[in-house]
């Protein structure tokens, strides 16, 4: 088993009136190699819909939780530096 494995999988089809919908999510997995242990990252990925022609549109789902984090964290980066900066010049 590869220690960082990636994918893509797809959910359970609901059929909601002529359409049906399937949720895609990415799946990245670190396995630990000296120990029986590791982490699994799910996030969206998009919702394909199958129109009652017969169509497939794919619509892609934004992450707002993970655009959310991140700029948390690199708000509270920049605010360190800044603060670090103003003390040291005292």
């Amino acid at each position: 088993m590869p220690a960082l494995e990636q994918d893509v999988l797809t959910g359970e089809t609901s059929r909601v009136g002529d359409y049906e919908i399937t949720p895609m999510a990415s799946v990245l997995k670190l396995q630990l190699p000296w120990h029986n242990a590791g982490v699994i990252w799910n996030r969206p990925r998009a919702v394909r819909v199958k129109m009652p022609n017969g169509d497939e549109r794919l619509f892609p789902v934004r992450d707002v939780t993970r655009i959310t984090i991140w700029s948390m964290l690199l708000g509270g980066l920049l605010g360190a530096l800044i603060i670090g900066l103003i003390y040291h010049r005292e």
